[in-house]
């Protein structure tokens, strides 16, 4: 584990989030929401996904109080018109368009993919409140796009090798600029320990017949925790999880079984099974004042990007 460069880091009582989602219930949001986006033809789908986060934030509890998401399906509809009109664009111009539009086709995505990335983070968070203290988001896009050009120029260089290091390099980027009151995220992952715990997952997963899958997944959940941190202006905390092994796999195989044989309906079960084993192990640093935040300036309801990233499938899964 990368260290942190800062010495004011000591052991502390630990605090827990919980998830008290239900599958029943979670299962009755889906099911709705996708007959709504059928019969609507796809059209619904902004406020599905608005009606997802919703539950989920507010099933999340710390210190007593639930978190809330407070994006609205008609500010995602917006975003999703216009990602929709610029990618759909993109991806007609391609299948229709002269050759020469083909010869661009992909470096407009590689463009494209890093506002996607920072407007996606930056309306999640600052749509994120605790206490109705909203979450705030400080980076600069010019900054993160020269840092992004850089990544995924050496990414390429590297024929992928270097992803580990990119991915890492993104985390600190929109972790280090996101905060809550006075209160500030941080990210210390170094790319060589991230590269290794994929290169083992790559090795070992064929072998194993997937059986290593579920370690794998806990083992980059653990690499992402481990390395975040809080910090005031006096002090800078660790979060940490205590999932094991065995209860990693135990409910990720479990899933994946259940996932096979009830094609795909145990879904909202599964999904729940797995948020409640991912926060039930969080550790939060205890040794800071979250019943006196002040309120977090900054208000951004452009859900473009965040729509952005769904149709391109990127995943923001750290």
């Amino acid at each position: 584990m990368a260290p942190i460069e800062n010495e004011n880091i000591e052991e502390n009582t630990p605090l827990k989030i919980s998830f008290s989602g239900e599958g029943s219930t979670y299962f009755g949001i889906v099911a709705l929401n996708v007959v709504l986006t059928i019969v609507t033809l796809g059209l619904y789908y902004p406020w599905a996904k608005a009606a997802y986060r919703q539950y989920i934030w507010n099933e999340t509890e710390f210190k007593g109080s639930r978190f809330v998401f407070n994006g609205t399906g008609r500010e995602m509809f917006k975003g999703f018109i216009i990602a929709f009109a610029i990618l759909g664009g993109i991806y007609i111009g391609a299948s229709f368009g002269h050759s020469l539009f083909l010869l661009f086709f992909y470096p407009v995505i590689l463009l494209i993919m890093p506002f996607a990335v920072y407007g996606a983070w930056r309306y999640r968070v600052t749509r994120t409140s605790w206490r109705g203290i909203f979450f705030a988001f400080d980076g600069k896009l010019g900054e993160f796009l020269k840092m992004y050009a850089v990544q995924i120029l050496l990414t390429i260089v590297t024929f992928g090798i270097y992803g580990a290091w990119m991915k890492v390099n993104i985390q600190k980027y929109l972790f280090s600029h996101t905060r809550i009151g006075n209160l500030r995220l941080d990210f210390h992952g170094d790319g060589g320990e991230l590269f290794g715990i994929n290169f083992l997952g790559y090795f070992l997963i064929y072998p194993s017949l997937g059986l290593y899958l579920p370690i794998w997944i806990k083992k980059r959940f653990e690499f992402t925790v481990n390395n975040m941190t809080i910090q005031d202006e006096d002090k800078i905390r660790r979060f940490k999880t205590n999932l094991t092994n065995g209860e990693a796999w135990s409910v990720l195989f479990t899933n994946g079984l259940l996932l096979i044989c009830t094609l795909g309906l145990a879904y909202p079960w599964t999904f729940v099974r797995k948020t409640q084993m991912y926060f039930n192990s969080m550790e939060i640093p205890h040794e800071f004042d979250y019943d006196n935040l002040a309120q977090s300036e900054g208000d951004f309801r452009d859900a473009t990007a965040d729509e952005m990233v769904d149709i391109m499938d990127i995943g923001l899964d750290f």
